[in-house]
């Protein structure tokens, strides 16, 4: 099992550290924050495209540890492999509970094409945080997200533009979460495993456009996102909630 804690941080965490090395000024300020308690909210009012604006609020992550696969190791008859299953089982089982309620409240809900939706929300992000464009973030992001990038588009000494180079392998879901908060509001969190090649390139902050240079890194990047909507309210998209560190597991191959 691998503990789940929620960082915030810049959208291209791993193209940016790697180009911090290679730059005058660094462009990445780590930003990592722990998932708030449930018992904790924070609201705003958002709108996206011609959605009315919705109360939106945050309740921290509703999944607490990630099963580690039966493939990512041998399973030797032991005790530890026992109670490994056990917990694999029951993880299984609240994962389909979440989809017969995601199912149930929003019709035609498949997994497959949430996760291509999933990566293009995520695509948008990084687009948006490489361009500073705050009112973009707004429209994919939950508050703290939006909170956290602001930070760090603020503080960063370069600008920089960033393209997805290609899709390594497709968007998975890795967990899905429905959690009951009142009598009758409903969440949904779906972790998405997202793999992609990556470019960033720094530019001057006078400069309209960027240029391919010494600085521009691609880069194999590998990250869980997490998305979040009220599925108990009809016309509430699906946003951006964060990420989680991707598991020892499942780390990219350098």
């Amino acid at each position: 099992m691998a503990t789940v804690g929620l960082f915030r941080g810049p959208a291209m965490r791993s193209v940016a550290v790697a180009l911090s090395s290679r730059c005058g000024s660094s462009i990445y300020r780590p930003a990592q924050r722990l998932a708030v308690p449930a018992v904790q909210s924070a609201v705003r009012w958002y709108a996206r495209g011609e959605h009315e604006r919705l109360f939106i609020q945050e309740f921290g992550l509703l999944c607490k540890e990630l099963p580690k696969p039966f493939s990512a190791s041998a399973l030797v008859p032991t005790k530890d492999s026992f109670t490994r299953i056990k917990a694999y089982v029951k993880e299984r089982l609240l994962d389909v509970f979440s989809i017969v309620t995601l199912k149930y409240y929003l019709q035609g809900w498949k997994k497959k094409p949430f996760a291509a939706d999933a990566e293009e929300l995520y695509n948008t992000m990084n687009e948006a945080f490489a361009q500073g464009n705050i009112k973009h973030l707004e429209l994919v992001c939950m508050p703290n997200m939006v909170g956290s990038l602001k930070n760090d588009i603020k503080a960063r000494k370069v600008n920089f533009s960033w393209r997805k180079e290609s899709t390594l392998s497709p968007p998975k879901i890795i967990q899905i979460r429905c959690g009951r908060i009142s009598g009758n509001y409903t969440i949904g969190q779906v972790v998405v495993r997202i793999d992609q090649e990556q470019t960033v390139t720094p530019i001057s902050k006078n400069a309209r456009a960027p240029s391919m240079s010494r600085n521009t890194k691609t880069t194999h990047v590998r990250e869980y996102v997490v998305l979040q909507r009220s599925v108990t309210e009809p016309e509430e998209p699906w946003y951006i909630y964060g990420k989680i560190p991707v598991p020892s597991w499942d780390q990219p191959q350098k």
